[in-house]
């Protein structure tokens, strides 16, 4: 328990503070009127708290010449002093509410800030689990710290393996003839300098092998004509017979196509009448001279069906493509290709010349079919036997290109690239197994075991303090909406919750009239949906139901700085039964306020069962240079109205005790005007002045209570006239007027007369 509070020094209107006559008890209660010191009181105690002496040295008295300095005396002997700027001893069980723990835990500026949710655990979860999060707390830094010095280490092997990952670095096996390797790979580099000139040399190109369609050959051959007359054909084979002449129709079919004439053109005899001119007319018809102009197509077609040139062609292809292999000789050996030049000459002659005859017996025989399926498919085949000795040099040059496309392929995997990524990686199989390498990960490997362990305890100790925070939490939640419905709140917070974003922070929302509130932003939000009497009392709940959670309240001492702030008048009557048992429960409650009425009420609440020896009432009052020091403080004469204490002042003048002549001679009237409002209390005007009061008793109607005080007005008149001498408003001179005690004491023991007797 704080027992007192010896000297505050140098603190900001504390400059020079002395308490030693002040004894603080089991019930403290501070009054000050705003302004003189109160808050600065409260930031030292959480400062001996929290061992921070940022608190104070933040609060130095700014024209004063003292260090900050503060003596606080404990119950067993126990001193805490802050001087040179730290204390000497800390005082953890001093549980502080003031503008600092709202600001600092629950909400600034009219928002709640991430760092506010994560200080709210703190207070709010209890000894059990500040404990199971500083273990977690201590987890989670062993695990980050194992972490960083797996990445530090990994980061110091990045400079070994640049290129290749870790773990293939790592995976390197140890070479012991590297050294040896790298030079053969260098010489080889020398020697593959000339592979890109190889590998743009030309492959050699196969022949084309020749197609061979006699379809429309073979069709002319087979067709004939079968609508001549039957009379004309015999006659006219007749006289074609008897010349034996082969050719001698197409010589007569030719003449017979210079048109008709009337005599012969040989011995121009007349031709009219002639059966054998008549007969040639019916045979050489249309029909024929279209058969006989297919025929005579037939040179063409077998031309271009097997063209005297192919052989040569071919044998002009296949002598580029033996120069293209030649050229590759020096590089890799390659079986020559093959072409039976002679070979084929011949079977193209016999191709042609059997066409040929076939050609020359169809134009002999125009009428007649001649080439059977028989004649075509020899040609075919012997044509296919051409092809046949194309198709195999075209194998001989299929396995030249084969050998060359391999052996360009063994070049392209010795290429420049290859070969200096080989020697890269015996140069890495050097570094890997380097002693200093070695050693890095020998640490790797401990770092990483650690990491796992230290990881696998975080999260034990998270599960433990998940399992403790969800039940605490629910609990506080549960008494903070109690706490907000006893002060009649209109809104209520519906869950707390907890997260590890950033560090470990609650999550907590309000609810009003069915609508969420959200704490930062929004709409409706925190600031704008809450007054300023409702964050305090969010405030003020957050801090009485941790305070309530705590198990070692017995031993705590809780400080309150002006509780009050922006409350109610409900409020304010719950704030003192919340008190009241906080003091039953706690060590020592101190109270700092600056509302007079609710320190006597507060008061007088906890005397209901504490004896008076138990609770202090102290003030701090102004003094030199509007500095402030520690005073006695009477809550009873401090509360009491206008009426109360001037009829105080004149019973205490009758009874002897020392008083100012002039304090008792201007008290005789406010007595009387607060005894006549209390009397008739709503009939008597409070803007009137006493003289006029007098005049309204006077003149009161019948059926007024007020004629009741008409037998004491010409009393109240004669007191006037002396009284009024005293006050201002009625004398301008009233503090030049000569007290002369012994009519003095006649009026005042009048006045007391006319309040205790109701007459004169």
């Amino acid at each position: 328990m704080l027992e007192r509070i010896h000297r505050v020094k140098g603190i900001g209107l504390l400059h020079d503070a002395d308490g030693r006559q002040h004894s603080l008890k089991k019930a403290t209660l501070v009054y000050a009127d705003n302004g003189v010191g109160k808050s600065t009181l409260a930031s030292i105690f959480r400062s001996c708290a929290s061992n921070d002496p940022d608190l104070i040295r933040r609060r130095k008295t700014i024209d004063g010449n003292c260090q900050p300095e503060v003596l606080l005396q404990f119950s067993n002997g126990q001193q805490s002093s802050f001087t040179n700027a730290n204390w000497n001893n800390s005082h953890p069980e001093l549980l502080v509410f003031d503008a600092d723990f709202v600001e600092k835990n629950v909400y600034a500026g009219g928002q709640v800030s991430t760092d506010q949710r994560k200080n709210f655990l703190q207070f709010a979860l209890g000894t059990r689990a500040v404990n199971a999060q500083r273990e977690y707390d201590h987890a989670d830094n062993d695990a980050l710290e194992a972490s960083q010095l797996v990445r530090d280490l990994t980061n110091q092997l990045t400079g070994f393996h640049q290129g290749v990952s870790l773990q293939q670095f790592r995976d390197l096996a140890k070479v012991p003839d590297a050294d040896n390797q790298i030079a053969a790979l260098n010489e080889r580099i020398v020697e593959a300098q000339n592979i890109g000139l190889v590998q743009a040399k030309a492959l050699p190109r196969k022949l084309d092998e020749p197609a061979f369609d006699v379809t429309q050959i073979f069709r002319i051959f087979a067709s004939s004509l079968a609508d001549i007359d039957l009379a004309a054909e015999q006659r006219v084979k007749q006289h074609l017979d008897s010349h034996a002449n082969p050719n001698l129709e197409r010589w007569i079919s030719d003449g017979h196509a210079y048109g008709e004439t009337k005599s012969c053109p040989y011995c121009d005899q007349p031709l009219q009448e002639v059966d054998l001119i008549q007969a040639y007319r019916s045979y050489f018809n249309q029909d024929y001279n279209e058969l006989k102009a297919s025929v005579a197509n037939l040179v063409r077609l077998i031309a271009n069906a097997a063209p005297e040139t192919i052989v040569e062609r071919l044998q002009a292809s296949f002598a580029t493509a033996s120069a293209t292999i030649d050229g590759w000789q020096e590089h890799v050996e390659i079986p020559p290709p093959e072409f039976d030049h002679e070979a084929a000459k011949e079977k193209l002659a016999a191709i042609r010349e059997r066409l040929n005859t076939l050609r020359l017996t169809k134009e002999a025989n125009l009428l007649e079919s001649v080439g059977s399926d028989d004649a075509k498919n020899e040609l075919i085949g012997s044509w296919g036997e051409l092809v046949g000795l194309v198709r195999s040099c075209n194998d001989g040059i299929d396995n030249a290109v084969n050998l060359i496309t391999a052996y360009k392929a063994g070049l392209a995997a010795a290429n420049l690239d290859g070969l200096r990524q080989a020697i890269t990686r015996l140069e890495f199989a050097k570094t890997r197994h380097r002693q200093d390498v070695l050693d890095l990960f020998s640490q790797l490997d401990a770092a990483l075991a650690r990491e796992v362990a230290t990881k696998a305890e975080k999260q034990n100790k998270k599960d433990t303090l998940n399992a403790i925070m969800q039940t605490t939490l629910e609990r506080y939640k549960g008494r903070i909406n109690q706490l907000l419905s006893a002060f009649g709140a209109q809104f209520s917070i519906p869950n707390i919750d907890f997260n590890y974003r950033g560090g470990l922070r609650s999550n907590y929302n309000l609810q009003m009239r069915g609508s969420n509130i959200e704490l930062t932003g929004g709409i409706p939000d925190f600031k704008t949906s809450l007054s300023e009497g409702d964050k305090r009392t969010l405030a003020f709940a957050f801090f009485i139901a941790s305070v309530e959670s705590d198990s070692d309240l017995a031993d705590r001492v809780v400080v309150i700085d002006d509780p009050m702030c922006s409350l109610d008048l409900n409020r304010k009557q719950q704030t003192r039964l919340i008190l009241k048992r906080v003091h039953d429960n706690c060590e020592q409650l101190i109270v700092l306020v600056h509302d007079i009425h609710f320190m006597r009420s507060l008061r007088d609440e906890i005397l209901r069962t504490s004896p008076p020896q138990d609770i202090a009432c102290v003030k701090l009052k102004t003094v030199a240079n509007r500095y402030s020091n520690f005073d006695a403080i009477d809550i009873d004469k401090e509360c009491e109205s206008a009426y109360f204490k001037c009829h105080r002042v004149l019973g205490e003048y009758l009874n002897g005790a020392a008083q100012s002549s002039m304090d008792v001679a201007r008290s005789i009237r406010p007595m009387l005007e607060g005894y006549l409002h209390r009397r008739f209390p709503g009939l008597i005007n409070s803007g009137l002045l006493f003289g006029q009061v007098i005049d309204a008793i006077k003149n009161a109607p019948q059926g007024s209570p007020l004629v009741h005080a008409q037998n004491i007005t010409d009393e109240l008149t004669e007191i006037n006239s002396y009284a009024g001498q005293f006050h201002h408003d009625t004398n301008p001179s009233a503090d030049q007027v000569q007290i002369i005690d012994g009519e003095l004491r006649q009026f005042v023991e009048r006045s007391i007369n006319v309040v205790h007797a109701g007459m004169v």
